[in-house]
């Protein structure tokens, strides 16, 4: 079976609270509050993404540890919408996992790499929300946010 296959079925886990305060926020989601009446993204797999490479891009990589945790999606949902973003959350695990290329066979590391700097890339966005609650309303600054920190 190949790696993409064994990732496809792994689900995604997050902080509740990210869910809460900014994936429901940034994202366009059947029942979500609306906060904003724009957002950024169209699906939850994107923010979380986004997320992922934040953190990745600022090496923060945060356990979930004993929070409350949720997982709305697959990976497959990453991969199926977005094959290059997925194949480059796949890279960025390897070449930040402790386990060098052994975890080209432990698809649970690779998932696990991805939740926390997912969680970390969320923390980092949060912290932006703290400073000033409008910031994420203009378009530009998603991307801005990425490129200023990288």
């Amino acid at each position: 079976m190949s790696l993409v296959a064994e990732l496809s079925d792994k689900k995604l886990k997050y902080n509740i609270n990210h869910r809460k305060n900014i994936m429901d926020k940034l994202s366009r989601v059947q029942g979500s509050n609306k906060i904003t009446d724009r957002k950024y993204f169209s699906q939850l797999w994107e923010c979380y993404t986004w997320a992922a490479i934040i953190g990745f891009i600022n090496n923060k990589r945060v356990p979930l540890g004993s929070s409350k945790t949720d997982n709305a999606f697959k990976f497959s949902v990453i991969y199926n919408n977005g094959g290059e973003l997925a194949d480059a959350l796949i890279l960025l695990a390897l070449s930040k996992s402790e386990k060098g290329y052994k975890a080209l066979i432990d698809c649970e590391e690779i998932i696990t790499v991805i939740e926390e700097y997912a969680n970390g890339g969320f923390e980092i966005i949060q912290s932006k929300i703290r400073e000033d609650e409008s910031y994420f309303n203009n378009p530009d600054a998603f991307i801005e946010e990425l490129l200023e920190r990288g």
